[in-house]
Formats: structure tokens, C-alpha cells, sequence
């Protein structure tokens, strides 16, 4: 015999709407309070640590920036016994330690680096300087230094001296060069110097005269070891850059055409016109493209002839 379940219908005016909803929590016990306060202690603690540490970072930055003399009393530094040189020339230790001019007995914290830096860099041959401490007594300094391309003539106090010329045009005194080195260098002319603090303002327009100087020494060896004087002068109106030499008194570069083609056509010009010996070279002009422009202090009707794709002035 099985049992039916009740399907008759709910009682009327009955639906969950009538259940209460409103139950009392549970009150916390004794030890359940004391888990509670125990957690915010906690996260007020580490509220209040965080705060501190930034605070302190912050007094330490300042002092940092603004206190050097009571950084120096925090941290322990003894007095510079070591200079440090990374170069990438010819500069020595000792002209670092000069041109430095150190206080006696100068701890490391008690030094201005960017003041130091700024007597190196006073230099023109020094392009970039880093000095930096390296505890507990040495002071390291890193140079990076220029090369020269070409050599000048000036007069300082009615007497000649001569200075040299790196590729972004800086006008200074070679230390420690060698004296083969700067004998190879041709001179510059056709440059108005402009007087800038102890020393001259750049010279424009060096790049591209290094350009040239160092394609020269690359590719044509022979053809840079007779290059005496380059001059100048017109290249800011003409782009055009003149070299003397030992036996054409005058070539005319070009800053627009490609120096290396320039240098192939004076080349192939120097080996005919050394094959006709009567007729001696006095200016090759570079500048017309494809056609190279001659002149002879002889005529030279033969050579010409030989030779059709050169002209002549």
C-alpha cells in the first residue's frame, strides 16, 4: 500500500513574504573580541611603518642634496690617496691630478664631482668626462677623448704656436702626441679663428674637411702623404675644399660630390700626367662631376689627346 503525498493547496493567504527575515547575529565571544583588536593594532602598526619609511627616505634624500658636509660626518671617508685614469688616449694620470688640483687631505664625500668634471672638459682634448667615487679613498675618472685631423698656426702674444683640430672643429693643445703623428698632419688655411673664452670657438664646415682627410688616408696613402695645406676659404660659399700639395699647388674638392670618386679621379689624373713628365700638373679641379679639369705650366696637346675625358682650364 503506498502513500500519496499531500497536493491539496497551500492555505490561503500564506507565501514566503510571511517568513521573517530579521535573525540576531551571533554575539562575539571574549576571545573572538580579542582576535579582532589584535588584527587592527596590526594594520595600524603597519601604517604607521610604512610612513616612517618614507619620511626617512625622504630626510635622507634631502640631506643628501642639500647637507654634503653632514653626509660626510654619517659616512665614514678618508681622504683621497688614488687617482683612478680610463682613457681612451693619451692622457695621463698625471696631467689628470694636475688639471684636478685637489685640496690636501680631500675625502671623497667632500669633493664636487660636477666641478671637477667641468676642469676637465675645459680641455678641448677632452670630449667627455665621469668622475666618480670609489670608497673608501680612491676618485676614478673616465675620459673620452678627441683625435685631430689637421694642425694650425696661430699667433698667441705676437709668437706662432701651433695647436691641433678635431673633427667637430675643437681647437686645442695636443698633449702627448706623437711628434710623427702631428708631422703628418696637413695645416689648415682660409679659417677666420673667433676668440671664446681662454681659448677659439669651433671651426665649421670640419667635418666634412675630416671627411675628406681620412678617405685620403684610407684609400690613397701615397696620394695623403704629399697633402701639405688644406684650405678653407671657400668652402662656406662654393663647397668647395683646396689642398696643396708637394707637386700640384692647387686640387679643388668638392663638399657635394663623393670624396672617394674625387680621390680615384685624382689619382688616375696624377698617373697620366706622370707619364708625360714635360707637362707638370698646377691645379686639378674635382668639382665638375665625371669631367676633370686640368692645368699644366706647359702645354700639353699630347696628353690630351691620350686622355679625352680630361679638360683643361
Amino acid at each position: 500500500m503506498s502513500e500519496s503525498a499531500d497536493l491539496s493547496p497551500a492555505q490561503p493567504g500564506r507565501s514566503w513574504r510571511s517568513i521573517r527575515q530579521d535573525v540576531q547575529p551571533v554575539a562575539l565571544s571574549r576571545r573572538g573580541r580579542r582576535r579582532r583588536n589584535v588584527a587592527w593594532l596590526k594594520y595600524a602598526a603597519l601604517g604607521l611603518g610604512v610612513a616612517l619609511a618614507a619620511w626617512g627616505a625622504y630626510a635622507v634624500a634631502q640631506s643628501w642634496s642639500n647637507d654634503r658636509a653632514a653626509l660626510a660626518t654619517a659616512v665614514r671617508s678618508e681622504p683621497v690617496r688614488e687617482i683612478s685614469l680610463i682613457t681612451d688616449g693619451t692622457l695621463t694620470k698625471k696631467w689628470v691630478a694636475d688639471t684636478l688640483a685637489l685640496p690636501k687631505n680631500a675625502t671623497l664625500m667632500a669633493l664636487d664631482l660636477a666641478a671637477l668634471r667641468d676642469r676637465l672638459t675645459a680641455n678641448g682634448q677632452v670630449r667627455v668626462a665621469v668622475v666618480a667615487r670609489s670608497f673608501p679613498d680612491m676618485l676614478v675618472v673616465t675620459l673620452q677623448e678627441r683625435s685631430p685631423v689637421a694642425r694650425i698656426q696661430v699667433q698667441d702674444g705676437g709668437r706662432p704656436r701651433q695647436l691641433v683640430v678635431a673633427r667637430d672643429g675643437v681647437i686645442y693643445d695636443g698633449f702627448n702626441y706623437d711628434k710623427q703623428l702631428l708631422a703628418s698632419m696637413p695645416w689648415l688655411d682660409g679659417v677666420k679663428l673667433t676668440r671664446a673664452g681662454h681659448g677659439y670657438a669651433p671651426i665649421p664646415g670640419m667635418d666634412a674637411v675630416a671627411n675628406l682627410l681620412s678617405t685620403a688616408q684610407l684609400n690613397a696613402p701615397h696620394l695623403y702623404r704629399e697633402w701639405l695645406i688644406v684650405s678653407l676659404a671657400r668652402l662656406e660659399e662654393s663647397d668647395e675644399i683646396t689642398v696643396r700639395a708637394q707637386d700640384i699647388p692647387q686640387i679643388v674638392f668638392s663638399r657635394r660630390e663623393d670624396f672617394f670618386r674625387q680621390i680615384a679621379q685624382l689619382d688616375y689624373v696624377i698617373d697620366a700626367a706622370r707619364a708625360q713628365p714635360e707637362a707638370a700638373l698646377t691645379q686639378v679641379n674635382l668639382t665638375l662631376g665625371r669631367q676633370v679639369a686640368v692645368q699644366f705650366d706647359l702645354p700639353a696637346d699630347q696628353f690630351f689627346k691620350t686622355h679625352p675625358t680630361i679638360t683643361t682650364q
